[in-house]
């Protein structure tokens, strides 16, 4: 086997502390490149794999598992609301453009992940393989996980992946796991070289275990910003389960330019991250909608083993790698409480586990942050979906309000989120894709289209199952532990979707389908009178203070930007909110070298001024 070689370049810690009693510490490292990887060479691939479908011996409940079989029981008797179905035919609901049969496994959990790039080619990953195809559907390309990043040295344990289109740079990424124990624990990350996934790929093997101790990486979420890719990863003790052996989160903030050129990867890792000195779990990276955003980024997390909590940790990595980021944390709350929810029954009377109430996906758009993750519906005390959203207008005092999505119907679980709007600020249009099961349904899954005001159309069966699962000899099935969605980016209104369901023969399958919002608002943007008048800059030239006045014809949060007359570097100025009336903003040039500069005052829909600088010392 290769040996991965990590080179730390730089070893510090840096330990934050604000009213929120945050503590965090940080560490730098670079992994060199291990392997360049042509997709399309033809080798053996075995992908094979073991799983315990029965245990010799009983194993010891967790905490939590104990709770959830208590909420099974407590269900048994309990008498739901009558007649709940609280979001019928509301809004439009979303139309299946198309839809294929995916890639499939042997395996349990189906951990469903997807990407497609502008040209139209996709990937589909699952524990333990990837499938590709372009837009028709039609199969260009499968490999095993293990096959994937051979190169890497011997794989033998591989599940969790993950995959990404990057629009910016018009490359794709696949991060999946390798190892379930400290001595061979690997964070697998491929950058595809070019737009087309089926050809060379740069492959990197980060450290699951960066401590040296008997700990491992499990649960990876990825996010990508302007410039870096961001991974975050659950840290576990040897030989626990994902429940009692949970240590603490940690976040990878990665230059993806390195991994796009086949470079040493630079990359920053935040770890032993405390609130109250208590770790913080299972951090949610917040992807962007329709555009990236940066040069911070943010993610979000709760309390996700809790019966009942409104507890909503808001953190910001604050900078790119290069500006010096630090990481912060707003402790919120929301109005309306999650907790943990009990299993799904399927017709067959064996439950699909639902695992906890933790944050599974996010994106951030015209300054808020959508949400979703596990719940329980305490009026049907059944499995269903919280959506939540962050509202970031008023930076220094975010405000959360949350739903629950639940059906009487139906019990749903771990969804995932993106953006189908029109892509200017003020359309918050999202897709929502879940599982979904019931005593007299086949496991399969649904999608749901919220538009700009947050109204909810009715559910959208996208593939109805056709059997129940039944990988394991037990009563609790594995449903899969996330599924995946992505904006895509040059076809207004429009994701990908990909999702699991049961087959006849008691396995899971993989769907993929591509959904357009049907809203007759798709693209139209609402009309609004000037919101800025009688712009006045000076002095002109400016050697110290340079000032502007304006009028504003209603309240909104400003964001005051300074860019070259060449557009190469920008300066971030302020965040503030201005007033009805005239307001006056200044900032100190003298530090600034002599020339023209453009200053960009915008809110979270458009630019609102723009107004010529002039710098003469």
């Amino acid at each position: 086997m290769k040996k991965v070689i990590l080179s730390t370049i730089a070893l510090f810690y840096l330990i934050a502390t604000n009213a929120q009693e945050l503590t965090y510490k940080t560490v730098n490292h670079n992994s060199p490149l291990v392997a360049v990887v042509n997709m399309s060479d033809e080798t053996a691939d075995y992908d094979p794999k073991l799983i315990l479908i029965k245990s010799a011996a009983p194993v010891p409940l967790s905490s939590t598992n104990y709770q959830k079989l208590l909420l099974d029981e407590q269900r048994k008797s309990f008498i739901p609301v009558a007649n709940k179905n609280q979001y019928k035919a509301a809004a439009p609901a979303p139309i299946m453009l198309k839809g294929f049969i995916g890639n499939g496994t042997q395996g349990t959990p189906n951990d469903n992940d997807v990407s497609i790039g502008n040209s139209g080619q996709i990937i589909s990953v699952v524990n333990t393989n990837f499938v590709m195809y372009n837009d028709t559907g039609k199969f260009l390309l499968s490999k095993s996980l293990s096959n994937f990043g051979k190169a890497l040295g011997t794989l033998n344990r591989t599940y969790d992946p993950r995959t990404i289109y990057d629009p910016i740079a018009d490359r794709f990424i696949v991060v999946f796991l390798q190892g379930t124990t400290s001595a061979d624990t690997r964070i697998i990350t491929g950058f595809s070289k070019t737009n087309d996934p089926t050809k060379e790929w740069n492959f990197y093997a980060i450290p699951g275990n960066t401590f040296g101790d008997s700990s491992w990486s499990d649960y990876p979420i990825i996010s990508l910003s302007n410039n870096e890719l961001f991974i975050t990863v659950n840290r576990l003790r040897d030989n626990s389960s994902w429940q009692e052996g949970f240590i603490e989160s940690l976040i990878w903030q990665i230059n993806k330019t390195d991994g796009f050129a086949g470079d040493t990867l630079r990359k920053k890792i935040y770890y032993d991250i405390k609130y109250n000195n208590k770790s913080i779990w299972s951090i949610c990276p917040v992807k962007g909608s329709n555009e990236f955003y940066g040069p911070g980024h943010y993610f979000v997390s709760v309390r996700p083993s809790a019966l009942q909590n409104d507890t909503v940790f808001l953190h910001e990595i604050t900078n790119n790698l290069n500006g010096n980021p630090t990481l912060t944390l707003k402790v919120l709350k929301t109005d309306l409480a999650y907790g943990l929810q009990p299993n799904a029954p399927q017709p067959s009377g064996q439950y699909l586990q639902t695992n906890d109430a933790r944050v599974l996906s996010a994106t951030h758009h015209g300054g808020v942050i959508h949400y979703v993750g596990n719940t329980i519906d305490p009026t049907l005390f059944a499995p269903s979906v919280y959506y939540g959203k962050i509202d970031l207008q008023d930076k220094n005092n975010p405000t959360v309000k949350g739903r629950i999505i639940s059906y009487d119907s139906m019990d749903i679980g771990y969804p995932s989120i993106a953006y189908a709007g029109g892509g200017f600020g003020a359309d918050q249009s999202m897709m929502i894709t879940f599982s979904h099961v019931s005593r007299s349904k086949f496991p399969g899954n649904s999608a749901i289209y919220a538009d700009w005001n947050g109204v909810l159309s009715a559910p959208v069966h996208l593939r109805k199952g056709d059997g129940n699962i039944n990988v394991l000899q037990d009563t609790i099935e594995r449903w899969g532990d996330y599924t995946g969605i992505q904006t895509i980016y040059n076809k207004l209104g429009e994701c990908i979707i990909t999702n699991s369901y049961g087959v006849a023969s008691g396995g899971h399958n993989t769907w993929v389908a591509r959904v357009k919002s049907n809203d007759v608002r798709l693209g139209v943007k609402q009309s609004n009178k000037e919101t800025a008048q009688q712009v006045t800059v000076y002095p002109v030239p400016t050697k110290d203070d340079a000032q502007i006045e304006f009028e504003l014809t209603q309240n909104m949060i400003l964001n005051f930007s300074l860019v070259d007359i060449q557009g190469k570097s920008s300066i971030d100025l302020l965040r503030d909110k201005g007033k009805v009336g005239i307001n006056k903003f200044t900032f100190n040039a003298k530090d600034l070298p002599n020339g023209v500069y453009i200053l960009n005052v915008s809110n979270h829909e458009k630019n609102i001024i723009s107004k010529r600088i002039v710098v003469a010392h």
